[in-house]
Parts: structure tokens; sequence; C-alpha cells
């Protein structure tokens, strides 16, 4: 009778208690991140070298900043969130659902892009008021439909730009996208005779299909990505150790390598 007690409970505890032990020990930790739509190239090439280093596994959600912040309030699982600027972080931060303080990773440039040899020849911000030229801008709530909008109002009533310079832009405005991504693609498919996107944006996959030209100098506001461990993360520590590599000489040669700036 002992004898087969103990068989039991020797077969009880190689099924349950050696199974799930050492099994649960040895699943890698994994972590989401929530990235602007601008940080698709960087982010895709950083995340291997970040897990190869520390052995933890990250998922990307990519989209604009607004929409991101948006589905972070309503509970979406996530563990660290990457914004395009700050006022979509003091969003999720106001909501109390970011932990400690974020930290600005990079900077960007904006620029203005046009399809390729096309005959409406946008080439300085000024040709976005030409009757007939087809905007498309990213929608106001996404950082860089809002960092082209205050551009223009920078530029208004300065140097042969008009008092009224956004609102004239605004009329040839025929699309607004839900991310930077939406307003190259459109561009590049020659939906749009011109639009504003980030430097970064102009990927080797699409640069051979536009024309770009930059903003005069002093009038773009400063372009910061911040990045911060949320309050809710399944996983904080991993997520931690993400935001560190990211502010890290290593993380940051990823990003410099696509034409980001550092802090």
């Amino acid at each position: 009778m002992n004898r087969s007690c103990f068989a039991i409970a020797l077969a009880a505890a190689l099924a349950f208690g050696v199974g799930s032990g050492p099994l649960a020990a040895q699943s890698s930790p994994k972590i989401t991140v929530f990235a602007a739509a601008s940080l698709t190239e960087a982010f895709n090439a950083l995340g291997p070298a970040f897990t190869k280093k520390t052995g933890v596994a990250v998922t990307f959600s990519y989209g604009g900043s607004d929409t991101l912040a948006t589905q972070i309030k309503q509970g979406a699982p996530a563990d660290v969130f990457a914004s395009a600027n700050l006022t979509q972080m003091k969003v999720v931060n106001d909501a109390a659902l970011v932990a400690g303080a974020p930290k600005t990773f990079a900077k960007n440039r904006l620029v203005l892009v046009a399809p390729k040899g096309d005959a409406t020849k946008v080439t300085t911000p000024l040709d976005l008021t030409k009757p007939g030229v087809k905007v498309i801008l990213a929608a106001p709530t996404v950082p860089v439909g809002g960092y082209a909008r205050a551009t223009f109002a920078k530029l208004a009533g300065t140097n042969g730009y008009p008092a009224d310079f956004p609102a004239q832009v605004d009329k040839n405005v025929v699309s607004n996208e839900l991310d930077v991504k939406a307003v190259v693609t459109k561009i590049a498919l020659g939906e749009g005779d011109a639009g504003v996107v980030y430097s970064t944006d102009v990927t080797p996959t699409v640069a051979p299909k536009l024309d770009v030209a930059p903003f005069p100098t002093g009038v773009v506001p400063d372009i910061e990505y911040p990045i911060a461990v949320l309050k809710n993360a399944s996983d904080a520590k991993s997520a931690q150790a993400f935001v560190d590599y990211v502010l890290s000489p290593e993380g940051q040669s990823f990003l410099k390598a696509r034409g980001f700036v550092s802090p």
C-alpha cells in the first residue's frame, strides 16, 4: 500500500510539480510597446537586438500617437508608450497611467513631399496654396498633423506668406490621415500633390517616388519623442529594460541610422 501511494505521489509530482515549475521558469518574458507610426523602421530594427541582449520578447503596436493614447486610456494592454509628441504623452500621464517621468529619446525634422516629377511642382510651403493643389496631411490631433499646422501658423505673415496662410492651405486639404505613414503612402502613389511628413519617413522604399523639400529654418516647432513605462505594465522590469535600451548608445544607434536626432 505504501509503495503504491508513493508511486502515485511521484507521478503527480512529475505531472504537476516538476512539469509546471521549470517550464514556467523557462518561459521568456515579453512586453508590448505602443509606438508612434514614424518609429516603425527604427523600432523594427531595434527590437531584435534588444531581445538578443535581454531575452525579453517585444511586440510593437504602431499608430498615430493620439490613437494609441486613447487606446491606453481605454485599457489596452501595453507596457511602454513611445509618442511622437509631448502632448499625447501628457494625455496618458494626466490619466495617471504613466510610471515615473517620461524621457525624450529622439527628435525629428519636418519635410514637404510631393510625387516625383509631379507637374504641379510643389517645391515650397507657399505652393500648398496654389489653386487645384491636393494637399494630404495627418489629422490635427496626430502629432505630425499638429506640427504641420503649427508651422503654417508660424509662416503666416512672414517672408511673402499671406496672413491667412493656414486657412489657404486648409482649403486645399483633401484628406486628413490617421498617421504619417498613410500620408507618405498616398503621396508616393500620386493620390495627392503634396504632404507634410517627418524626414525619417522618406525611407529607401519610398524615396525614389518622392520629391522632398525642407521647411524654412526656425519655423518648425521642436519635434520631441518621449517614452515611458506604463503604470499597468504586465512586466514593469522588462518594460523599464526596454526604455533603458532605447536611451542607451546602442539603442540610439538604431534611431540615428534611420535619420532621428538624439535628444
